[in-house]
């Protein structure tokens, strides 16, 4: 069994990377992965690089060369004012959702389902914004994290950060998200590809309204996912 875990910077998952046992390089087209084990378990670990490019190309890089029966995408993200999260807490996509492709008309935003441009046909079905989380692995990774009351919605993947409170506010009514990050729906899109089982879970580090540095907790965020993503790593294969 082979987890790959992936987050868009190598401090979302340095503290991991000094639990592997038995490390090593592992050469991946132009940059290189750190291939370990942890709790008998091989694991895969990769920083895909920030933004919705270097998550695409990263994760096309690993799901031709890998076969893994989960791709984990870690890391911290901003929390939309309905959802009730703060900085510190846990949060897992149960939907991942394009925000920014689309096109602005006199009447607003309109979808891709508006444009009839689908960014992905795969046998009969057509994904336009939205990839779906598959039930059976996101309730398989809600048992084995029932300690850290996470909390489950859609993640909005934007190029453009909300960092202002009437953008954040754009954004929230308009997907009814929880969390919003730079990869995850890019992500989602090539596992569908591939049919490899995928599952984001981010601690939340700020809330998504005017931009305060100083208000943000990157290290209880980045703590919090980690911690999570071990414990699906220790326990993902006896959950099947």
């Amino acid at each position: 069994m082979l987890i790959i875990l992936v987050s868009s910077m190598l401090f979302e998952t340095a503290w991991i990377n000094s639990q592997l046992i038995s490390p090593r390089h592992i050469p991946l087209g132009k940059f290189t992965a750190i291939q370990g084990e942890l709790y008998d378990s091989p694991v895969l670990i990769f920083p895909l690089g920030v933004g919705k490019t270097n998550a695409a190309h990263g994760a096309t890089l690993l799901l031709e060369k890998f076969a893994p029966n989960l791709m984990l995408l870690i890391g911290c993200g901003g929390a939309y004012q309905k959802s009730g999260l703060v900085p510190g807490d846990l949060t897992m996509a149960d939907e991942e959702i394009f925000g920014d492709e689309g096109v602005i008309t006199t009447q607003g935003w309109r979808s891709m389902s508006f444009l009839k441009l689908p960014l992905l046909c795969k046998g009969n079905q057509t994904y336009y914004n939205s990839f779906k989380i598959d039930r059976n692995n996101l309730n398989r990774a809600k048992k084995i994290l029932r300690k850290f009351n996470t909390k489950i919605g859609a993640f909005i993947t934007v190029s453009e950060i909300s960092g202002t409170r009437q953008k954040a506010e754009e954004m929230e009514k308009r997907f009814h998200g929880v969390c919003e990050n730079m990869e995850g729906a890019a992500v989602a899109q090539l596992c569908t590809l591939y049919n490899v089982p995928f599952l984001e879970i981010r601690g939340i580090s700020n809330l998504v309204k005017e931009r305060r540095k100083e208000e943000w907790d990157l290290s209880a965020a980045t703590r919090i996912s980690q911690e999570a993503a071990l414990q699906i790593i220790a326990l993902w294969r006896e959950n099947q």
